[in-house]
């Protein structure tokens, strides 16, 4: 077990990093109207992108940062990935992708700017309108042909088209992400006197087994880290709140439907049956069979299966939990794809390289190695896709339909994001976790936020 806990600590750190940090846009925030990026002659200058040359005898090299490098429990899936396309595509049309691992997501800040090659990134969601800004990432639409980018994104959820664009422009294609999943201790939940195959609907279900789980096992019962970041924001949307305004110009998360939110979480939180922690510290401790429920992504549901394999218990799941008869409304974790090729070869290199990360292939690899999930929903019933993992792992069926409702997590704008994103997450762990008055937090967050807006 001492093995299994380190490598679960491992899945944790990463876990805790991206899940903190990934965050996107409200649909109604992240895309405002009448733009000057969404003109008509933009259009015409998109429609006229042309892709240069490839020699497969002198290879073009793409370098690609990603954070899933850089972790035991994604990196195998992601080095298929990329040896993938290099044996095949890669190979044929004279690309060559070079992987760069990133652990912190400061990696490719720093070789941008001592002026090295950075071409692909895998951006987490919050950050993305500030390196657009300062880091010279580029919009879809500039730099691959409107044609093979409309053709291509057909077959992906058009949910998850919207997660990265700003201003009505792509500014990162999703690629790995999942929606929010209560993963359930079925042994506990048993010893409980509960149904493991029946999980909690609501969040006050989920208050009641996390207090019986508690009584009858002495473990806790539920966990979710106010530091979790992403999963936060899906609880003030479930309760009809916001994060940010219509027109992403106003942090909006004081209201009340967001504070009756927050305060839900602090009494689950402080009830005596939940998990105290990092979120690192949480998901160990469900992966060890102390928890009874913890929330978070299917990311990493393979470290956890193989947790409870080596413990001796199933692992169940649900959906992420609602607020009385209101439907709960899913937010992702996870990363888009941010590019910023200098040159129209380096388009074409790029582009055939996001063609097949993104494409069938690509899906079956990042779900089946890694874990999130498909965006190409049919390849979860395509014999030659994903159906048979589907059915062998029923719980992404719950992922497959929170997609539908999914919205994204605030893409905070300008470059003070780092500052804001850090502001909000720093008002959610007081309130949640200290004896603050959370309506005078948030308030006076959001007011600090609100200065700092661009």
């Amino acid at each position: 077990m001492k093995r299994l806990a380190k490598g679960a600590i491992a899945l944790m750190t990463v876990g805790s990093l991206l899940l903190t940090s990934a965050c996107g846009a409200n649909s109604e925030s992240n895309n405002t109207s009448g733009n000057a990026n969404a003109s008509g002659d933009n259009n015409k200058a998109a429609n006229q992108v042309e892709l240069g040359t490839l020699d497969p005898a002198n290879p073009t090299k793409v370098t690609f940062y990603s954070y899933s490098l850089a972790y035991p429990t994604m990196k195998a899936g992601m080095e298929q990935l990329i040896k993938e396309f290099n044996d095949t595509v890669g190979k044929e049309k004279g690309v060559i992708v070079e992987g760069v691992p990133d652990a912190t997501f400061q990696q490719y800040k720093a070789d941008i700017s001592a002026g090295k090659e950075v071409d692909v990134v895998q951006h987490t969601f919050n950050l993305l309108d500030s390196s657009r800004l300062g880091l010279g990432f580029k919009a879809y639409e500039d730099v691959f042909p409107k044609a093979e980018l409309d053709e291509h994104l057909k077959g992906i959820s058009p949910n998850a088209l919207e997660l990265g664009k700003i201003d009505g422009k792509m500014y990162g294609l999703a690629f790995t992400f999942s929606t929010p999943i209560v993963f359930i201790n079925g042994k506990l939940f048993e010893e409980a006197g509960l149904d493991p195959a029946n999980p909690p609907k609501t969040w006050d279900d989920i208050k009641k087994a996390s207090l019986q789980i508690k009584e009858k096992t002495g473990k806790d019962g539920f966990g979710l880290s106010p530091q979790n970041g992403w999963v936060t924001e899906g609880l003030i949307l479930s309760n009809g709140g916001h994060v940010l305004s219509k027109d992403h110009k106003q942090a909006e998360f004081a209201n009340k439907e967001s504070v009756d939110a927050i305060s839900m979480w602090k009494d689950l939180y402080t009830n005596g049956a939940s998990a105290k922690g990092t979120d690192a510290e949480v998901s160990e401790q469900f992966m060890a069979g102390n928890l009874g429920m913890y929330v978070s992504s299917t990311s990493l549901y393979s470290g956890i299966k193989k947790a409870s394999e080596a413990g001796g218990w199933k692992v169940y799941g649900g959906a992420l939990p609602q607020f009385g008869d209101k439907e709960s409304i899913p937010v992702n974790s996870g990363s888009v794809l941010a590019v910023r090729p200098d040159s129209p070869t380096k388009n074409a290199a790029v582009w055939e390289f996001i063609k097949f990360v993104t494409g069938d292939r690509g899906y079956t690899i990042i779900t089946s190695q890694i874990g999130y999930l498909p965006l190409r929903t049919g390849l979860a019933d395509d014999p030659n896709g994903l159906k048979d993992f589907v059915e062998q792992n029923p719980l992404y069926k719950i992922n497959l339909e929170q997609l539908s409702r999914i919205q994204p997590v605030a893409i905070w704008p300008g470059e003070s994001a780092t500052e804001m994103a850090t502001a909000f997450t720093d008002a959610i762990v007081k309130s949640v976790s200290t004896d603050a008055d959370v309506e005078k937090t948030l308030k006076e967050a959001q007011d600090q936020i609100n200065s700092m807006m661009p």
